[in-house]
């Protein structure tokens, strides 16, 4: 039978921290921490009930970890996708030993939201990429010849991709570029300098807002980008009518 305690936490910085303990026979079996004691009543609450709806069916409850879904789907995955290994690994990293069904869709959406701050497509990929995963799962739970029990519903399905823009993108004509550089020019200072880096790098604009002076290296003529779209630092050659 399974049953479920709630012990108090006192951190160190004061804080308070309740945690919900499961145990079976009088043995430890898992545990979580909440910062509020009612949500670790309601989760403890929640796995003895599901528990015993899984028993009442002959059912085992899903032990599958999220790093072993990941490398089930890497095997079985087959596309072209060369960027499609580093976002599962990315995921891997999030959420690692957790079961599947602990990914929940608010879960999901606190691992998404440093990526808000990049572009919605950016964000999409992510969600999509651990959507496709998670239809795995989904999968192998309606298989019959796979006796394990995985997940009945995509957690991915409940969380909403971010909304993107259609609008064109306009590239400047050869005679629309020295007079952009003029009208920089009379500006001035570092809005002049990030302007000509632009049309002769090729950087994106974040990578410009966050590239200092001791990221480039004037001997060289290269600058390091540290944190570029990929997750991948690289360097960008300088053309000399920049550095001048």
């Amino acid at each position: 039978m399974l049953n479920f305690h709630i012990i108090k936490v006192d951190l160190k910085n004061g804080e308070t921290r309740y945690r919900t303990i499961l145990t079976k026979s009088g043995k430890g079996i898992k545990t979580k921490t909440f910062r509020r004691k009612q949500d670790a009543r309601i989760w403890g609450t929640r796995s003895v009930l599901e528990y015993q709806e899984y028993e009442a069916k002959g059912v085992r409850p899903c032990t599958i970890p999220f790093d072993r879904l990941a490398d089930e789907y890497m095997a079985w995955w087959t596309g072209k996708d060369h960027d499609r290994a580093r976002l599962v690994k990315w995921w891997t990293d999030q959420f690692g030993k957790t079961l599947l069904p602990e990914i929940t869709p608010d879960e999901i959406r606190l691992k998404l939201k440093p990526k808000r701050e990049q572009a919605p497509a950016t964000y999409n990929r992510y969600l999509a990429v651990l959507s496709s995963i998670m239809d795995f799962a989904t999968r192998q739970q309606e298989d019959d010849t796979v006796s394990e029990q995985y997940i009945d519903e995509n957690p991915c399905k409940k969380v909403r991709s971010q909304t993107v823009s259609n609008k064109v993108v306009r590239y400047l004509s050869d005679e629309e570029k020295p007079r952009l550089i003029r009208a920089a020019q009379a500006i001035g200072g570092k809005f002049y300098l990030k302007v000509l880096m632009a049309l002769t790098t090729g950087m994106r604009k974040g990578e410009l807002d966050k590239l200092r002076w001791c990221d480039i290296d004037f001997d060289k003529g290269l600058a390091l980008l540290a944190d570029t779209k990929n997750g991948k630092p690289r360097h960008t050659p300088i053309p000399s009518v920049t550095l001048v």
